[in-house]
C-alpha cells in the first residue's frame, strides 16, 4: 500500500522529532536532503553533511530534548515531487546543567524527492518563545 504524498511528509516530520528525542544521528540526517538547508536561531547550514555537524553541535549541549509537531499545513506542487509545508513545534530542552527551556515555533518547510523519499530541501524555525517552561518570559515578534 502506497502512502500519500502528503502522508509521507507528515511521516518525515515525525522521523525527525522521533530521532531528535533519541538522539538517533543517522536517522536525523536522512530526513535530509544533500543540499538541505536549515536555519535556526539567525544560523543556517547546507548541504546533508554541514546541516548533521550544526544538530550534532547543538546536541552536544543538551542532554536532553523532546519535540512534538503540531497538525501542519502541506502544499504539494503540480510536479508532485516537490511541496511546502509549515508545522507549529512545541520542544522542551535541557540545557547543560541549567534549566529546562520551552521552544514555541512554526518549521516552515520546503519538500523535495531525492532518492525515491520525501526529504527536507529546506528547514526555518520561525521562534515566538524560547524561555522558561512557566512562560515567564516574553514572547517575540510573530
Amino acid at each position: 500500500m502506497s502512502l500519500s504524498a502528503e502522508a509521507q511528509i507528515r511521516n518525515l516530520v515525525s522521523r525527525y522529532a522521533q530521532a531528535t528525542l533519541t538522539r538517533d544521528s543517522a536517522a536525523w540526517a536522512a530526513t535530509w536532503s544533500k543540499n538541505g538547508i536549515w536555519e535556526l536561531m539567525g544560523n543556517a547550514a547546507e548541504g546533508r553533511e554541514a546541516v548533521l555537524a550544526y544538530w550534532e553541535t547543538l546536541m552536544a549541549n543538551i542532554p536532553f530534548a523532546f519535540q512534538l509537531a503540531g497538525e501542519g499545513s502541506i502544499e504539494i506542487d503540480e510536479t508532485g515531487q516537490r511541496g511546502i509545508g509549515r508545522f507549529p513545534t512545541l520542544e522542551f530542552t535541557k540545557m547543560g546543567e541549567g534549566a529546562g527551556t520551552l521552544l514555541l515555533g512554526t518549521y516552515e518547510d520546503v519538500y523535495v524527492v531525492e532518492e525515491g523519499e520525501w526529504r527536507f530541501g529546506e528547514r526555518r524555525m520561525r521562534i515566538r518563545y524560547m524561555g522558561p517552561p512557566d512562560m515567564s518570559g516574553a514572547p517575540l515578534p510573530g
